[in-house]
This record gives structure tokens, C-alpha cells and sequence, in this order.
């Protein structure tokens, strides 16, 4: 069994470094500029998140090919147990290594090509991704570690889980204001355009905004602008109204997107695993599902119509109910990699 622990002090001090970068970008087009001030610094941080990486998964590959003869095999049936269990937790975070240098390489790539073909915003956005995507690396391989020592993990803060709760909450309410009341020409649209607008000014105003991509803040500071000149103007021209809509609703739909991200992924798996346990793994079904685990589904609300109205109205249906929707989610999200990998629930990649 290897001994990894030279690495934990290593892995604090970088992600330490990374967490010292405040990486968000004003999306205002006369500050955008200011991400090009942090390109040396996350170009930096990236390559010296991959070097880690590599050696890491460098002394994972070589302890790989070293083939453990027949006479250095334990004598006991519980020694070969312990020796299968370490070779099978090493291999994990090898491939765990392998995925995250993956995503650290290509984070790299597209950062260089932005900054070859001088485009600001795409530049921004790189930034943004490259640093979020290189903690996430660090961490996941960090946790694994730890759990390999048998140590306990450090408690780190995650702030894409909550950013992605959030704007999945934001993306249920306008599909509700678009998705569910498309545009159908004349006296209806004004009152639409303004009821999103508020929504939209007051999802600007969340702690997490800033922790949007920049690129998804300036189509939606773009968006807004367009909505405020067509309620201002006197025409109010329909086809207009019309091209606006159909942005916001591509605007809705990238937003549904969230749902797919490993982090987002791996938490619902969690939620959705702990409620049919909760509800259908013991010998009787509840009368009623319980108030704090209806709390706890609150935060699965924008990912699947049929689970939202349960949620929303648990009384109008019985606990039986629950049962095919909680079971299809779990499988999903199973077959889609939310089941969490070794040291992957704290630290998602």
C-alpha cells in the first residue's frame, strides 16, 4: 500500500492558492477586460494544478505495473482481502487522476486559443472555467487521497453545488413565465415581458450571481436591455417581441442545462437515493411523507415535472405515488454518473 500523505500538504497548498484568486469577471463591457490581468496567474495555477496531477497519477501507474508476486502474497484470507481492497481503491484514483488531467488539459487548451485569437469575452469565460474546473480537480483527487489514507477529509467549501440549486430554481420559474405561456402575438406579451424582466432583475441580485459564467451574464445583461428598450419603445413592435421571446426561451433552455452538471448530478443522486430509501426500504410505507425530508426535496424542484408536483402538492397524492418517479430518477442519474466515485461526494468533477 502506498503511502500518499507527502501529497495532502501539497494539494492544501494549491487549492489554498486557488481560493486566494477572485476570478469573477464584471460582465460590463468596459471591465471585461480586466480578465486578461488574470490570464498569467490562472495559466499559472493550471499548469501547476497538472504537474501535481501528473505525478500523483505517475506514482499510481508505476505502482500499477509492479506486479505482486505469489510469495509476497499475505497468508491469511483477510490480509488477501485488505491487499484487493487497496489495489482496487488505487486503481479509482488513478482513473480519477486520468479524468481530472483530462479536464485540466483541455481548460488549458481552449484558455491559449482564446488568448491567441485575442477574443476578450471568450478569454473571461476561460478564466472563470480553468480555475473552477482546476479546484474541482484538486479536491476530488484530494478527498480520494484521504479516504485512501483512511483520514478524514478535509470540509471544503463548494459553491458550484449551490450556484447550480439556485439557477435551476430560477430556470423552473421562467420556463413557468415562458415554456408554459409561449408567445402568441398580440396582448399578452407585454405583460409576459415585464413579469420575466422583474425575475430576471432580481435573480441579478443574488449573492450567487456573480458566480455565473461571464458569457451567461452578458447574454442576459444583453437580454435585459433589449426587454427595457421594448417596453419603453412606442411602437412595441411585435416581431420584436416575438425574436425577444424567442431568446428567452433558448435563454430557459440553456439554463435547463444545469441539471446535467456532475456536481448537480451527484447531489440529487444523493437526495433522490435518501428519499426512497426513506420512503419504500422498510417493510411499511408511510401514511404521509415526512415534513423535514419534504424540506430536503425542495432543492430537487426544476429537475423533473413529475417530481416537482409532488413536491409541490404531497397531499393531493399518496406516498404510493412517489415510488415511479423516485425509482426512474434513481436509475437516470445512476446510468448518467451521479452515483458518487471514491471521494467524489465532497468534490465533484
Amino acid at each position: 500500500m502506498k503511502d500518499c500523505r507527502p501529497y495532502l500538504p501539497r494539494f492544501d497548498a494549491l487549492i489554498k492558492k486557488i481560493d486566494g484568486v477572485d476570478f469573477r469577471v464584471p460582465e460590463d463591457s468596459a471591465l471585461i477586460g480586466l480578465a486578461n490581468d488574470l490570464v498569467p496567474r490562472v495559466t499559472r495555477l493550471l499548469r501547476d494544478s497538472l504537474a501535481l496531477l501528473d505525478s500523483v497519477a505517475e506514482q499510481f501507474e508505476r505502482q500499477a505495473r509492479g506486479e505482486t508476486s505469489l510469495d509476497q502474497l499475505p497468508d491469511t484470507l483477510e490480509g488477501i482481502a485488505q491487499l484487493i481492497s487497496a489495489e482496487t481503491a488505487e486503481r479509482e484514483i488513478e482513473d480519477l487522476a486520468f479524468f481530472a488531467r483530462a479536464e485540466l488539459r483541455e481548460a488549458l487548451d481552449v484558455l491559449v486559443r482564446s488568448m491567441t485569437a485575442n477574443n476578450v469575452l471568450m478569454t473571461a469565460s476561460h478564466c472563470e472555467s480553468g480555475l473552477r474546473r482546476a479546484r474541482r480537480a484538486l479536491v476530488s483527487v484530494e478527498a480520494a487521497l484521504y479516504t485512501y489514507e483512511e483520514l478524514e477529509v478535509p470540509a471544503r467549501d463548494w459553491v458550484d453545488v449551490e450556484v447550480s440549486l439556485q439557477i435551476r430554481k430560477l430556470y423552473r420559474n421562467l420556463r413557468q413565465d415562458i415554456v408554459a405561456r409561449p408567445f402568441d402575438g398580440e396582448g399578452v406579451q407585454e405583460d409576459l415581458v415585464r413579469a420575466v424582466l422583474y425575475r430576471l432583475v432580481a435573480f441579478r441580485e443574488l449573492r450567487i450571481y456573480p458566480y455565473l459564467r461571464v458569457d451567461d451574464r452578458v447574454f442576459l445583461r444583453d437580454l435585459l436591455r433589449r426587454m427595457l428598450d421594448w417596453l419603453n419603445s412606442k411602437g412595441r413592435d411585435v416581431d420584436e417581441a416575438r425574436s425577444l421571446w424567442q431568446d428567452l426561451t433558448g435563454f430557459a433552455q440553456i439554463l435547463a442545462q444545469v441539471s446535467y452538471r456532475q456536481e448537480l448530478r451527484e447531489h440529487d443522486y444523493q437526495l433522490v437515493a435518501q428519499a426512497y430509501h426513506q420512503l419504500f426500504g422498510k417493510d411499511q410505507i408511510p401514511d404521509a411523507v415526512p415534513r423535514p425530508l419534504l424540506d430536503e426535496l425542495d432543492a430537487l424542484l426544476g429537475l423533473d415535472d413529475e417530481l416537482d408536483r409532488l413536491i409541490l402538492e404531497p397531499s393531493a397524492h399518496s406516498v404510493s405515488a412517489w415510488r415511479a418517479p423516485l425509482r426512474r430518477l434513481l436509475d437516470d442519474l445512476r446510468h448518467a454518473g451521479g452515483k458518487p466515485r471514491l471521494g467524489a461526494g465532497l468534490a465533484p468533477l
